[in-house]
């Protein structure tokens, strides 16, 4: 390990190793009830003004499902893709 390794990582500007992708209103829903997102938890959502995103690790791929306010998401939206990109 090189010893300028933390000090780089400390002024790097890709310091997010993840990235979210929305759920889309005709996908399933992550719950897994079988129903499209829009006929399950959707219409909560949209009355608290959140959204359902999958949080994607960029080094191990794994998914979780977060549940983030339109704020948060619009603050965030540098963080945002339109799909999961396999590599």
């Amino acid at each position: 390990m090189n010893l300028l390794d933390p000090i780089l990582k400390i002024f790097s500007f890709d310091k997010e190793d993840f990235y979210y992708v929305k759920i889309e209103r005709n996908e399933k829903c992550y719950c897994n009830s079988g129903k499209k997102y829009k006929s399950c938890h959707y219409p909560k959502h949209l009355k608290s003004s959140k959204r359902a995103v999958r949080k994607i690790n960029l080094l191990t791929g794994e998914e979780t499902i977060k549940v983030l306010s339109i704020k948060k998401i619009r603050k965030d939206h540098d963080l945002f893709k339109t799909s999961v990109i396999s590599e």
